[in-house]
């Protein structure tokens, strides 16, 4: 049965179920969709259920979060139809990221890229191989920029003097064409690790040298 893509009353009851816990350290709708963008564009694709203690925060232990088990189960199988929103955008090569302004109107993106950065910590060690080639590695140039713009330690921060609206602008428009190059190149390595290891099924002998 096809993927049915979440609607605009689904992505409401989802942001207003996050939105809930804020104050219990829980993402908001922008930084799980990068999160979840990290997840899937990255390394290796982690499923949302494995990764609600991070998503939620705090309320992942407070049994009073969800006033029942069906409330909870509708929960996830909302992080789910997002979860494979992105992964469908990804592969159709139609992925944008969902950004929200805030109080004064301004999208910022900070939010977004820090829950990118969130899912690429899981993986860290696999990331190394996006960063280590110099092909590739500008590709995470804008997220990483406003993944640490507010960085708490003042010396991690990319920008002393802060951005110009058009610096973040041109941040911005480059998340998209980011991911799906990020997609791209760990989907190279995960097809060519596929034929290393079809090879090997075939050659046996292979494996001893």
């Amino acid at each position: 049965m096809p993927h049915q893509p979440l609607s605009e009353q689904d992505y409401q009851r989802l942001s207003s179920t996050l939105a809930r816990f804020a104050g219990q350290d829980c993402m908001n709708l922008e930084q799980l969709d990068g999160f979840f963008a990290a997840l899937l564009a990255g390394p290796d694709a982690i499923p949302p259920s494995e990764c609600l203690p991070i998503i939620l925060g705090g309320a992942f232990d407070d049994e009073a979060a969800f006033p029942s088990e069906k409330a909870l189960e509708q929960f996830v199988s909302l992080l789910r139809g997002h979860w494979q929103d992105i992964a469908d955008a990804l592969k159709s090569g139609e992925f944008q990221p969902w950004l929200e302004a805030d109080a004064s109107g301004l999208v910022r993106g900070n939010d977004w890229c820090e829950g990118f950065v969130a899912g690429m910590e899981l993986l860290n060690d696999d990331w190394g191989l996006l960063f280590e080639s110099p092909e590739n590695a500008p590709l995470l140039e804008a997220i990483m920029a406003l993944g640490f713009e507010r960085h708490p330690d003042a010396e991690m921060r990319p920008f002393v003097e802060g951005l110009s609206a058009e610096q973040r602008a041109e941040l911005l428009a480059a998340i998209s064409p980011s991911v799906h190059g990020i997609h791209d190149f760990f989907a190279a390595i995960r097809r060519q690790l596929e034929q290393e290891e079809r090879e090997l099924e075939k050659n046996p002998d292979r494996r001893a040298h």
